[in-house]
């Protein structure tokens, strides 16, 4: 499939956060003329200030949330905060010079499929335009537009409601009476906020969900239990290695008990009341893992009122009606609801290709098999979403210059069918298929090796399979897939970019843990 017959090379971006800015610096390294359009007036997608709640920090540790060839500075906190995210992506539009490519303040309000590429029709400070690209990568984000329920009497109640998205203001929860509906990460942020700051704080939820602390015994970032590629071995893939295929099936015994030990460390470590312990282990629930030490000392503290129910009405005034039958007052209401992946802006013909019955038709979460000139970047995510979208856009690139071998259309959709189906059993909480979760390894290996790049990615298998998986791994990759090009060699092996525990080591740790307050309990 060569993309580049028409000879052109220009490519239109649309969002400069996290997927769009990279997707940005690749393609134009790879010679693309590129456009960045945003429609806020600042870049930096669901960091920027604008979106960010009070105390919201990373669920990563600052090492593996981060680009490859881009550290954050040692002076950021090990886990950043939402402040030192948005310096840290400023400072990397700074060093590789993406600013004269941004278009700030600018919406794209359509885009349409014209001769061999797209028209895109805008909307910035110089009022409406229309301009022609060859290629179109959408980055728009998965964090696109705020989820509310509709609940009944909502427009007689006399608080104020709000997304939790819009909850930025630190003065919103001072001196009130504050009710927080969601158990996620974003839920349980808000909710410290107001147990620290209002004088009353309820969290109203459905279910529990599986949530980390920050740090494992002896100071090691909780992520290195997930990030690595001997615990991903732990997640069900649906293409699986010998030993996957063992762990999945004649040792599946094997492999939930080594959940079991994990969720019960996790929940023992951060003291966890009984109706804050989700009604499985691990994986169960894993697409809604998140980590929050701050919410779980709040509610030891009683600062917190824990109210498993739903809201169903607002019966007027400041009350809040709950299913169950009690009422609350409320001054503030945050919906930590979630979000709607909606992209309005593409023209029905294009809309109905990449979405069937709300599922996105992506082939390795990036490209609708019948439009070769448009890519998606950031609708793999993942709990590294930094490295995946900067893979997928090295990927996304290659394509894009025709050096990509590619199955046929209806392989690709077969593929994508497959995908669908597996994703559904395993994360069925997220039925749009635009999350991989911490399914990173498997999926990177993909786009590497539809590259023609090597998988394996260190010296020894110690570090390949139990060292945390560092972003600095794949720090070379425009200059790999260059050499790759020139000489066909597909056999160079990499240092890994630092070390660190992981893996069987963290659970080890963990596992002792257990152990140790286990037996002091007994």
């Amino acid at each position: 499939m060569d993309v580049t017959s028409a000879g052109g090379k220009r490519a239109g971006i649309i969002g400069a956060g996290i997927a769009g800015l990279v997707a940005a610096k690749v393609l134009r390294d790879d010679g693309f003329e590129v456009v960045i359009f945003e429609k806020e007036g600042a870049a930096g997608g669901v960091w920027i200030e604008a979106r960010t709640y009070p105390g919201l920090r990373t669920n990563n540790s600052r090492d593996t949330y981060a680009y490859s060839d881009h550290p954050y500075p040692e002076s950021a906190e090990v886990f950043p905060t939402a402040a030192q995210v948005r310096d840290y992506l400023a400072s990397y539009v700074e060093r590789f010079g993406l600013s004269p490519l941004l278009r700030l303040s600018t919406e794209v309000i359509r885009v349409s499929e014209v001769d061999a590429g797209f028209e895109l029709k805008i909307c910035g400070p110089d009022g409406v335009e229309e301009l022609r690209f060859d290629f179109v990568v959408v980055c728009a984000g998965v964090f696109s537009t705020p989820q509310l329920p509709v609940i009944e009497g909502e427009d007689e109640f006399a608080g104020l409601r709000l997304h939790s998205s819009r909850a930025t203001d630190p003065r919103l929860y001072a001196g009130r009476r504050v009710v927080v509906v969601g158990a996620g990460k974003s839920a349980l942020d808000c909710a410290a906020w107001a147990g620290e700051h209002a004088r009353q704080c309820t969290l109203v939820f459905r279910r529990a969900h599986p949530m980390l602390p920050r740090f494992l015994p002896g100071g090691v970032p909780s992520d290195r239990i997930i990030l690595n590629r001997s615990t991903e071995a732990f997640f069900r893939y649906h293409r699986q290695t010998l030993i996957e295929r063992f762990l999945h099936g004649r040792g599946r015994k094997f492999t939930e008990r080594y959940w079991r030990v994990v969720s019960a460390s996790m929940r023992l470590l951060l003291r966890s009341p009984k109706v804050m312990v989700p009604d499985a282990p691990l994986p169960a629930g894993i697409e809604n893992l998140g980590v929050s030490d701050e919410f779980f000392r709040m509610a030891r503290r009683g600062r917190i009122a824990l109210r498993r129910d739903t809201i169903a009405a607002f019966p007027g005034g400041t009350a809040v009606q709950l299913a169950g039958g009690d009422r609350l007052d409320a001054d503030v209401v945050v919906f930590a609801t979630g979000w709607r992946q909606e992209l309005e802006f593409l023209a029905p013909e294009l809309a109905k290709t990449v979405r069937v019955e709300g599922r996105f038709q992506l082939y390795r979460h990036i490209l609708p098999p019948t439009l070769p000139r448009l890519g998606f970047i950031g609708y793999g995510s993942s709990a590294a979403c930094q490295l995946t979208a900067e893979v997928s856009a090295h990927w996304l690139s290659q394509h894009f210059l025709g050096e990509l071998a590619l199955p046929g259309v209806d392989n690709m959709h077969r593929e994508i069918a497959r995908v669908g189906t597996w994703l559904g059993e395993v994360m069925p909480e997220r039925p749009e298929g635009y999350y991989l979760g911490p399914y990173l390894t498997h999926h990177i290996d993909e786009l590497m090796g539809d590259m023609g790049l090597p998988t394996r990615r260190t010296d020894n298998f110690v570090t390949e399979y139990f060292d945390t998986l560092l972003p600095g791994r794949y720090a070379d990759l425009t200059e790999e897939r260059l050499r790759a090009r020139k000489s066909g060699s597909r056999r160079r092996r990499y240092v890994s970019a630092g070390g660190s525990l992981g893996g069987v080591a963290a659970l080890t740790m963990a596992y002792a843990c257990y152990r140790r307050i286990r037996d002091r309990w007994a």
